[in-house]
């Protein structure tokens, strides 16, 4: 396993070169871990002072419901952090469980030790951390107008276009099922699903699983522009 190739694949590290990579793991506090298929690896409402970057494997994230039933949040691939917003928070609790899905092998960085060495250390590294921060606070900006929308197609319209715009393709990976789609929309699973149909009726969309096809622009430009 060439763990500075991995550790690369990560947005904190991604513009840094090899001795860099080394110039960090040499001064911050990391450890690295790897976890069976089916450990639970961070517990929802436990107190956490690291987060996480996956090297390998696959872990799902999930909330536990009053009722005892599990809610599954989305998963951890290759690359991507958990925890990471928790840990700077003011309680710097879990908002969520993470499970390992496979077997996985998992790089901690400590909280404290980012905050008090990581600027003299590496200002490229705290100012990678800023951007990816600032860049999630605009996606949950973006995210949240979506929910004021009041019109179940231009909702649809909008999100359709929106991941047209951020993909260049007719041909859009919408990322969420059907199910996680009516939730991030926040409306209900066999209304949007009726209103889609319509849309495909009407020739300007069509769809399979989490793919939708944009059949007609115009149709959904002049949807989403008469807002």
């Amino acid at each position: 396993m060439n763990i500075i190739r991995l550790i690369k694949t990560n947005v904190l590290f991604a513009d840094f070169e090899d001795k860099e990579v080394n110039t960090v793991f040499d001064s911050l506090k990391c450890k690295i871990v790897k976890y069976p298929k089916g450990k639970i690896i961070l517990q929802e409402g436990d107190p956490t002072d690291n987060f996480g970057i996956l090297l390998s494997g696959l872990l799902l994230k999930y909330i536990t419901k009053q009722d005892g039933n599990r809610e599954a949040k989305g998963t951890v691939e290759q690359g991507e952090m958990f925890a990471e917003a928790d840990v700077f928070s003011a309680n710097a609790r879990a908002s969520y469980s993470v499970v390992a899905a496979d077997e996985s092998v998992v790089l901690y960085l400590d909280r404290e030790s980012v905050i008090k060495d990581g600027g003299s250390i590496s200002p490229k590294l705290i100012r990678n951390l800023l951007q990816y921060f600032s860049g999630r606070i605009a996606s949950i900006n973006k995210d949240t107008g979506y929910l004021i929308i009041k019109s179940m197609r231009l909702k649809i319209a909008k999100l359709i276009y929106d991941k047209y715009l951020e993909q260049g393709s007719l041909n859009v990976e919408m990322g969420l099922n059907r199910n996680e789609m009516a939730d991030y929309l926040n409306v209900s699973r066999p209304s949007m699903s009726r209103e889609m149909m319509r849309m495909r009726d009407e020739g300007i969309i069509s769809f399979w699983k989490d793919k939708i096809t944009i059949t007609d622009m115009d149709a959904l430009e002049a949807i989403v522009k008469a807002d």
